[in-house]
């Protein structure tokens, strides 16, 4: 028992090692390859003026020293330390925030800043790798991280000091020792004193804190550590950053306007980010050119990971879960929607990805570890096959005719490059023969060029899927169609399911008059076709001529209809709603049937005996009804979901192209869209996207059912 306890801890060290190994060597490459950026010329002129007074002994120096003081001075400081070594160089241009970033910048001195960021960055990855290897790893290859931790950004000394706090203080949870509480106390201070949204990781530690307390019923003594833990971070940080002691009240007011003025710049209102930009950039990977910087482009799998492994982490650890949640709400709120950001919160995300990996991998375990002992059910006998098989021939056919054999086409079609130009090849055989030709190796896979057009199918092998699937998950101006895709599915049904189940609920009250013909009223969104109930609404909302417009200039601009058009059309975000209200209104008749059918089956004798046991309306609805609806409902939301990840003729009417999946493979299948500037009939990329989307509902739909016990059906009847 004690070998195999030394192997494992053996076993756990080579393993954060190599993880550490693997994420300094991706971040030295990218530090080589990747062109100057943002906010890298601010940061080494800042590091260049720390560099000088150190090697002038000119102590008094640093009070006045903060070169763009919207950020705290101590990673500035780690720069200027990383200069000492090297020549002393001419300061850096001193420009606008707005600029575009330096041509040139010294590069002995971009090689040392660039190199210290990697090592904190690699050093970040190996703390993960201490709680969890797997998760180590995720954070190793996320190429955002690397991307940010290998340049001369502040981001990766402050993810290192923010991952140790909690460290610590997950430590003082598990020993109790006043040290663990001292050092997170001292390590939050720090991170604030690098970077102030990475320090609002001491937040999700006080809930945490809070939430453990409260079951302790410690609340006290809770308070009294929290107090004392607080103070000390904020002397730390006051006692770091010595730009304030001078007059910390007006030096923090001459940062706090710095602020302002980076999240209300030009550049800032100019990029005219949605609000949940943020989580686009968590759900892709870097999408612009890098000059081969990266080797793994594998963010959106981590994401997908994160997902599933969160209930997982949660259980496991509850601040990293409070991490996450606390931090993407500051993401979203926060108005600078600058990529950098989500390394507040990729650390916590990589533990939630390699949890997910064990989710994922202990059903394979179990099925290993019973391979041996599972008795074999017993199946039917032969005759009995023998009765069933002309009922199951037809249903085999049709399912054969009308699934399995268009599915099987649409692949074929999507290992080859088959557009408009090469229709009539196709069509006489050449998509068969090429997939043959490949298959067989009588051919090589040519590459993908969306805007080459032969006159002849060639095979092209899967050669396709890697940069279409890049394409949707994320692209160069930072908009994710895999996101939105899901995101829309996700909002959608959550309130049609709640408006329909609330209608439901409201109708199935004793005392409704005309119940029925209320119900045929809620009905009658349905009944309506999408396209004709989708230009309804279009003639409402739309910017020129819809009635929404017309009323506004009816009644003028300070009327509700002036501040309600006015503020969908001004807002990057609020334009979701115009979208939102129709999907809802179409989509809710269904859900409220679902529900209605499942009141109608609860046992009235269960209500009686809730009743009587003095349950009031909500007590009686979480312990009965919904778990009675359950069975019927998640069905429902089942094939809601389907029906909205596919959403397509409200997207199409509004000219939304790339909304979804499906707007976006009609687009680039029909050969007169010309979407995004590239003239349509490329029908080998839209077969690909159709692939990517039964793959991926055939992953919701799994993993939802999974979740939910949906197949274990109505179990009160």
């Amino acid at each position: 028992m004690l070998m195999n306890k030394h192997l494992r801890t053996i076993f756990h060290v080579l393993a954060v090692a190599l993880v550490i190994a693997v994420a300094f060597g991706l971040r030295t490459r990218a530090a080589e390859k990747l062109p100057i950026d943002y906010d890298e010329d601010d940061y080494l002129r800042a590091g260049q003026e720390f560099a000088h007074l150190i090697r002038t002994s000119d102590w008094r120096g640093f009070l006045d020293t903060n070169y763009r003081p919207e950020h705290p001075p101590l990673a500035k400081i780690a720069y200027g330390l990383a200069f000492l070594h090297l020549p002393e160089r001419a300061l850096v241009s001193d420009v606008a925030i707005t600029d575009s970033p330096a041509q040139y910048l010294p590069p002995d001195q971009l090689h040392a800043a660039r190199t210290e960021a990697s090592i904190f960055g690699a050093l970040t990855a190996g703390l993960v790798a201490l709680v969890n290897p797997l998760g180590g790893l995720m954070l190793a290859i996320h190429s955002f991280t690397i991307k940010y931790t290998s340049q001369v950004m502040l981001d990766g000394l402050s993810a290192l000091l923010s991952l140790g706090t909690v460290m610590a203080y997950v430590q003082y949870k598990k020993k109790q020792r006043t040290g663990w509480m001292i050092t997170s106390a001292v390590l939050l201070g720090l991170t604030a004193d690098s970077k102030f949204l990475h320090g609002t990781i001491g937040f999700a530690i006080l809930l945490d804190w809070f939430f453990l307390a409260k079951n302790n019923k410690d609340v006290k003594r809770f308070f009294k550590s929290a107090l004392f833990w607080g103070l000390l971070s904020i002397a730390v940080f006051f006692a770091a950053n010595p730009f304030l002691w001078p007059n910390p009240i007006e030096r923090l007011q001459v940062t706090l306007d710095a602020v302002r003025v980076t999240t209300t710049n030009s550049n800032v209102a100019n990029a005219g980010y949605v609000a949940w930009q943020q989580l686009n950039w968590l759900t892709m990977s870097v999408p612009w050119p890098q000059n081969g910087a990266f080797i793994f482009l594998a963010d959106t799998f981590i994401a997908l990971l994160a997902v599933i492994g969160f209930g997982r982490l949660w259980k496991k650890e509850r601040v990293f879960g409070i991490w996450i949640l606390l931090e993407i709400f500051i993401l979203l709120v926060w108005r600078t929607k600058w990529p950098q950001y989500i390394l507040i919160v990729t650390a916590p995300l990589a533990l939630a990805a390699g949890e997910g990996i064990l989710t994922l991998w202990q059903p394979v375990v179990e099925w290993w570890k019973k391979r041996g002992s599972a008795v074999p059910a017993r199946g039917p006998e032969r005759s009995e096959e023998r009765r069933a098989l002309p009922w199951l021939i037809p249903g085999l056919v049709a399912f054969a005719l009308l699934t399995l054999i268009p599915l099987v086409f649409q692949f074929a079609i999507s290992l080859t490059d088959f557009n408009s130009s090469s229709l009539r090849d196709g069509l006489n055989g050449g998509i068969w023969r090429a997939v043959w030709e490949g298959l067989t190796g009588q051919a090589r896979a040519s590459g993908f060029d969306i805007s080459a057009r032969s006159n002849q199918v060639n095979f092209t092998g899967l050669n396709t899927f890697s940069p279409v699937f890049q394409y949707i998950s994320g692209r160069a101006d930072g908009w994710s169609i895999l996101y939105f895709n899901v995101m829309w599915t996700v909002l959608t049904v959550l309130l049609q399911c709640g408006l329909g189940l609330g209608a439901a609920l409201l109708l199935w009250q004793k005392g409704v008059r005309l119940g029925k013909f209320w119900q045929a009223l809620f009905i009658l969104p349905w009944a309506i076709p999408e396209l004709i109930g989708a230009q309804m609404w279009l003639n409402i909302f739309h910017g020129d001529w819809g009635w929404l417009r017309l009323a506004a200039e009816k009644f003028g601009a300070d009327s509700i209809f002036g501040f309600v058009s006015s503020a969908l059309h001004a807002s990057p975000s609020l334009w979701l709603l115009e979208f939102l209200l129709p999907a809802i209104w179409y989509g809710f008749p269904f859900m409220m049937l679902a529900a209605s059918a499942g009141l109608k089956t609860i046992p009235q004798e269960a209500l009686d005996a809730a009743a009587m046991d003095g349950a009031n309306a909500w007590q009686t609805f979480r312990a009965i009804v919904w778990p009675l609806l359950t069975p019927l409902i998640i069905p429902a939301l089942i094939v809601r979901g389907i029906f909205s990840f596919n959403q397509f003729y409200l997207f199409q009417t509004y000219y939304f192209q790339d909304a979804t999946l499906a707007t976006l493979s009609y687009n680039v299948f029909n050969p007169n869209s010309g979407y995004s500037n590239v003239s349509g009939g490329y029908f080998a990329v839209s077969a690909v996207i159709n692939i990517l989307t039964v793959v991926i509902l055939m992953i919701f739909v799994t993993l939802f059912n999974r979740w939910s016990r949906a197949g274990e059906g109505v179990t009160y009847a």
